[in-house]
């Protein structure tokens, strides 16, 4: 596999200092989590492009971008400036910090380029998913992070979008499940899988562990052909926080994650590769 864009050090600098100068939500225990999706798919050697519906600022965009390898990119898709009335722009000075070159700053900043990064202006309301696939060159997105219109109608369209996108080993994370201020997300991810849904699999349930104000629940999904290895590794990677399994969206054993302290991860090492060999085995 081709070596990492950026440096495992530049990753950590960003999760202990860098967050900080990037205005968005983030919790440390989603970030366990995307941490061990990071240690996973270099694990299994799977290659291909990140991407994120309703960017922000690009807190959460930025930390998946160091995930990425050498030829591989990542695809920021966010209405920025674009569109007022969504982003509840209301001065000059509001407009700028939502523009797309305010995230290419933050991008800069951190060493990542517009060959690494494709900022797509764009409501994804009103893309298909053969447009979507058009502007991503294809269905290749290992990470694909959904944060964009909250409705019922919304969340439903942009899973629809990303389910069209994942590549078969990738893993779509779903922001603000279960988040009171926004019920239409819940209602929408629960009629998705309930009416639509063909190919994926809820694999992980990552609790809020802060105020609303950094974040809600993120919901992991899995192609149901990589389901049962992702939450193998998930379940032993961060063994301490992991809760229960519990049936949810039809499917049984997704597991739930709940960080009361600061999160407890461990090394993907020999030990793991047999356990989680030894649990394949025995499918």
């Amino acid at each position: 596999m081709a070596e990492k864009l950026l440096s495992h050090q530049a990753f950590l600098e960003y999760l202990e200092t860098g967050s900080r100068s990037v205005d968005g939500y983030l919790q440390s225990g989603s970030v366990s989590l995307i941490w061990s999706l990071f240690d996973i798919q270099d694990e299994i050697s799977v290659t291909g492009d990140i991407a994120e519906i309703g960017v922000y600022h690009g807190k959460l965009f930025i930390l998946l971008c160091h995930a990425l390898r050498q030829g591989e990119k990542a695809f920021a898709i966010d209405v920025f400036d674009s569109d007022h009335e969504i982003q509840g722009i209301r001065t000059a000075e509001e407009a700028t910090r939502f523009s797309d070159g305010h995230l290419r700053s933050h991008l800069d900043n951190f060493g990542i380029g517009p060959e690494a990064a494709n900022i797509v202006t764009a409501n994804s309301q009103d893309l298909c998913a053969g447009e979507l696939l058009d502007k991503l060159g294809g269905a290749n997105i290992r990470l694909f992070s959904v944060d964009g219109d909250h409705s019922r109608q919304g969340i439903m369209h942009d899973l629809e979008l990303a389910s069209q996108a994942i590549h078969e080993d990738g893993v779509i994370l779903v922001d603000d499940v279960f988040n009171a201020l926004c019920p239409g997300q819940t209602e929408g991810i629960q009629d998705y899988f309930r009416e639509h849904n063909e190919i994926l699999e809820p694999i992980a349930i990552a609790s809020a562990n802060g105020p609303l104000e950094t974040g809600a629940s993120k919901l992991l999904v899995a192609t149901r052909a990589r389901a049962r290895l992702y939450k193998a590794y998930l379940s032993l990677l961060n063994r301490e926080d992991f809760k229960l399994a519990a049936p949810y969206l039809g499917f049984e054993d997704v597991l739930i994650f709940h960080f009361p302290d600061k999160p407890s991860r461990f090394p993907l090492d020999d030990a793991v590769r047999r356990a989680v060999a030894e649990f394949m085995e025995a499918e």
